[in-house]
């Protein structure tokens, strides 16, 4: 009986120690998951600004691709192919102005910009829906004018951005 007593003594005795002990370590191993936690949304944060950052730089020249070729089928007068260059500035630059402001990339002028190009493409594109002899320039003026405000904006934007994105 004696042995169980100091056993049951010794467990007593040596409980709070062990107990503090591997308190102590999980709060330690919380603090290392914490860290590594931080550190994962850190890095996420970084892929996800580069992604935006890369998609950026590979719109910007399909931005400035369109809009030539929208010239180049005014010149032509084709009706066709101006309906189809406003659409796909529509499609393009929609994308463009929800990665610059996913990544806080542009300005709000430049927002705005793309917005105005977009609404006159939509309301050019619309336009030549209509029968009847239509000039061209002059439907498309708005939407060209708008693109080439937001072309140019988007030069200084690829300048800015592919330095960075070498610098990272």
């Amino acid at each position: 009986m004696a042995l169980l007593d100091v056993a049951g003594h010794i467990a007593d005795l040596s409980a709070l120690p062990i107990a503090a002990v591997g308190f102590g370590l999980t709060l330690w191993q919380l603090r290392k998951t914490r860290k590594a936690a931080e550190a994962a949304r850190d890095a996420a944060h970084t892929a996800q600004a580069a992604i935006s950052r890369s998609n950026v730089l590979v719109l910007i020249p399909q931005l400035q691709r369109i809009e030539e070729e929208l010239e180049r089928a005014v010149l032509s007068k084709s009706k066709t192919l101006v309906r189809s260059h406003l659409q796909s500035w529509r499609w393009q630059a929609g994308q463009m102005k929800g990665l610059l402001k996913a990544g806080s990339l542009g300005t709000d002028e430049l927002l705005i910009d793309i917005q105005d190009s977009i609404s006159g493409a939509s309301e050019a594109a619309s336009q030549l829906l209509s029968t009847g002899d239509l000039d061209l320039a002059d439907v498309t003026k708005v939407a060209r004018s708008s693109m080439a405000r937001a072309t140019n904006e988007l030069s200084s934007i690829a300048s800015m951005q592919g330095i960075q994105s070498g610098g990272s």
